[in-house]
């Protein structure tokens, strides 16, 4: 077995509990999901550019929220480039 060692992190209790439910959920043991995903994680930011990485989590402003509601209320119309875009993926069905 290779060498290995111990780590600590300060988590929230949000991530501590989401890391627990998805091992209990998964059988995946809690060390194997924090080293996978750290090597995700660093790999991702090594290798992707910066606009490509999507932060976990956003804040707002009043505005921005105020923003973000609108659009999930009332989205735009579809341009005619995302209709032809759809058009041309396959549906879950032909996979």
């Amino acid at each position: 077995m290779a060498h290995v060692t111990q780590i600590s992190a300060q988590v929230s209790a949000s991530a501590k509990q989401l890391l627990d439910d998805f091992s209990d959920a998964s059988g995946i043991k809690k060390n194997r999901i924090v080293e996978d995903a750290l090597w995700y994680y660093v790999r991702a930011r090594s290798e992707l550019p910066e606009s490509a990485i999507v932060p976990a989590r956003l804040v707002l402003t009043a505005e921005g929220a105020a923003a973000v509601d609108r659009a999930l209320t009332a989205p735009p119309p579809a341009t005619p480039e995302l209709v032809r875009l759809m058009r041309t993926l396959e549906t879950p069905d032909q996979t």
